[in-house]
């Protein structure tokens, strides 16, 4: 049975900006309390910390595929992770991006998914993972957690138009230019026929999360998953 977990900022020990349950090694905050809370994180889902895996989320589409002898200390620089092996915890880092997390009995994932992401196929590279190990989408289910929501994401016309081009259903009004992230990954998910859950929870609007477009300085949330 897979499980999965969304976290917030709050319950952690770090200090402000990054109070307080920062889960980023890359944005500034102090090594050791962010150790402090990827122990606080190992011990919410009951397993040891060298069992949880991160990336350095890169806005592109590679998938890192987790097995028995991968090092979680060896973090690529990808967008997703996949695994079939029990008791490996994936971890994607957000601040106003997309957290996806795809679950089967077999195989999970977890997929950052940003604008970038979203037009350059991190989802469908995810997927054929799961095809790979002969798993079909009624076999999948997906999770979309807390993130920028589409009244916020507002964007430059050029890229609203690059992303509209390649998902128009991650537009909204043109005049605003506001990007539908969200939107456009339950489009995609819809169109494979994977069933989904939505947080609904914007990430700029409400203070118990972190938000990059809020805050410029800030910390990380994750979306977790593990079988």
């Amino acid at each position: 049975m897979a499980h999965t977990l969304f976290t917030s900022r709050v319950g952690g020990v770090s200090a402000p900006p990054f109070d307080s349950l920062n889960l980023a090694m890359h944005v500034g905050d102090d090594v050791e309390t962010v150790k402090k809370n990827r122990e606080i994180l190992a011990s919410r889902i009951g397993l040891p910390l060298s069992s949880i895996y991160f990336m350095n989320q890169v806005h592109g589409r590679d998938v890192a595929v987790i097995d028995q002898n991968s090092d979680s200390t060896v973090v690529p620089s990808v967008d997703a992770l996949f695994t079939t092996i029990p008791g490996k915890a994936l971890v994607t880092l957000i601040a106003d991006c997309t957290p996806l997390l795809l679950i089967s009995t077999r195989a999970v994932a977890a997929v950052h998914v940003g604008r970038k992401g979203l037009v350059a196929g991190v989802f469908q590279s995810t997927l054929e993972h799961f095809h790979n190990q002969g798993i079909t989408a009624g076999e999948i289910r997906a999770e979309i957690g807390p993130s920028i929501c589409k009244a916020c994401y507002e964007v430059d016309l050029e890229t609203y138009r690059e992303v509209v081009n390649e998902i128009p259903e991650a537009g909204t009004d043109e005049s605003r230019r506001c990007v539908d992230v969200s939107g456009g990954l339950q489009h995609l998910l819809k169109r494979e026929g994977i069933s989904f859950t939505v947080a609904n929870e914007c990430v700029l609007h409400d203070g118990g999360y972190f938000s990059y477009r809020r805050d410029d300085r800030t910390g990380r949330q994750a979306g977790v998953v593990w079988l």
